[in-house]
């Protein structure tokens, strides 16, 4: 249920009672959500969906949430003319990082779509709405916490990856992303024309459609300005979860509505980009005790297990290098074996279908991930323990005390530039392929999944 403070405070913002509350699931790794229905006292009634942050208390991400007000507002008011579209904005209250805005007409599943005409105009749609978008005049419609506009976005990137690499050392060094930061820096292309307003999410499952229509973009807190070839990159990242166009087709629309050019080198760049921009922000989380709690801890775990197995193969991709066959130790099965086994059935057969709720039922589907990871670690990790602090021996000449140092230590290392880029390489790709074993069945499909070709 919905705070009654935060309820409280944006009925006073409003001057409307809201109730009729519906729980939703929320999007992203941190929202949560709900339907609700205003009431004025002249009998008016509007109904609305409110998302809330259960991360409000990290200071972190107020810039974000403090972005997406600025440009559902313009969005809402003086940009409300132009051909993108977004949620009419009501009300935001910054304690609870909460957004309420007026409901949106359709759904966002586009693969429940089976009328290939309706999925071409919505893809067509879509794409011409971003290429609007980037056509805003940032200099005559500058943005509230977007920073200066006539910043280049070169400049802005390699800020950006110092910022991230600084981070990461300080909470929580990791490996994998130090040496991404490292080629990231090493290979940041030129300049290719002015910065301009980024969606920075833009991709299936994060805009609403109706009747052949793209009715509004959704979940605009990672918008900045910066290379609109972002947005493309984003839109193939998304597609590592959600099936959506060919990106050659989508390249192809973006060309034809914005005038252009799209440069498929720069886009497989700025698609490592556009991960570690996220990515190192929940690896810390996830490792920091102390850090507010996920919506969703399943959820979370498949999305980063999964995307730091893509950094790693993408860094392959993207340099041309050939990985070694991973070092994946056997490992017998646990004791409780059995046990997992019994909660999973239980939560797949007789819970879940049994729950009406929308939120409690993603609740418990990512329970049940949650519960094949720890079925995978009781199995392997003992043994994956072992067998990475002995690559980290080997590789770094001292026994790590725990696998958390041992990782710490490599990673400052790979961020001083004394470790080989192939031979980290290669120990990186060991550990997220022995992290991909030990989530198991939880990933399911996205066990393998890579970026869809071209074609």
């Amino acid at each position: 249920m919905l705070a009654d403070d935060l309820v409280a405070r944006l009925e006073t913002a409003t001057g409307a009672t809201i109730g009729h509350i519906v729980p939703r699931g929320g999007g992203g790794a941190s929202r949560q959500g709900a339907e609700v229905t205003l009431s004025w006292p002249d009998g008016r009634e509007k109904r609305c969906y409110l998302a809330y942050d259960s991360r409000a208390g990290d200071p972190r991400r107020l810039p974000f949430f403090e972005r997406e007000v600025a440009v559902l507002a313009a969005l809402s008011g003086p940009l409300a003319n132009r051909l993108v579209t977004a949620p009419h904005l009501v009300a935001h209250d910054t304690e609870a990082l909460a957004l309420l805005t007026e409901l949106v007409p359709g759904h966002d599943a586009f693969h429940r779509i089976e009328d290939r005409q309706d999925r071409k105009a919505i893809v067509r749609d879509f794409v011409a709405q971003l290429a609007d978008l980037h056509a805003i005049d940032i200099m005559a419609e500058p943005l509230d916490g977007f920073g200066d506009p006539d910043i280049s976005t070169r400049e802005r990137m390699r800020a950006n990856i110092v910022e991230w690499r600084r981070d990461n050392l300080k909470r929580a060094p990791d490996p994998v992303l130090q040496l991404a930061y490292n080629w990231l820096e090493d290979n940041l292309p030129e300049d290719s024309g002015p910065s301009t307003l980024v969606h920075g999410d833009a991709g299936v499952g994060n805009f609403m459609m109706d009747d052949g229509k793209v009715t509004a973009l959704l979940d605009w807190e990672l918008s900045h300005y910066g290379d609109p070839m972002e947005d493309l990159a984003q839109i193939w990242v998304r597609m590592l979860f959600q099936p959506f166009a060919p990106p050659a087709e989508i390249f192809r629309l973006y060309e034809e509505a914005s005038g252009r050019p799209v440069d498929i080198e720069r886009i497989k760049y700025l698609r490592l980009y556009f991960q570690l921009s996220f990515t190192t922000n929940s690896q810390a989380l996830l490792s920091d005790p102390e850090a507010p709690e996920p919506a969703a801890l399943g959820t979370t775990l498949l999305f980063a297990t999964t995307h730091m197995r893509v950094i790693v193969e993408q860094m392959a991709e993207l340099s041309g290098t050939t990985l070694p066959p991973p070092s994946i130790p056997d490992a017998p099965p646990g004791d409780a074996e059995r046990s997992y086994d019994i909660i999973l059935k239980d939560l797949k057969d007789i819970i879940v279908p049994r729950i009406e709720d929308q939120e409690a039922s993603a609740k418990a589907k990512a329970l049940a991930r949650t519960v094949k990871w720890w079925k995978g670690r009781d199995r392997y990790g003992a043994a994956f323990r072992d067998a990475e602090l002995a690559e980290l021996e080997d590789l770094l000449g001292l026994r790590a005390a725990s696998l958390a140092e041992g990782r710490a230590e490599f990673a400052r290392r790979i961020a001083d530039r004394t470790i080989d880029f192939d031979k980290a390489l290669s120990l990186c790709h060991s550990r997220v392929m022995r992290d991909t074993e030990t989530m198991g069945d939880a990933l399911g499909r996205y066990r393998t999944t890579y970026f869809p070709p071209l074609d």
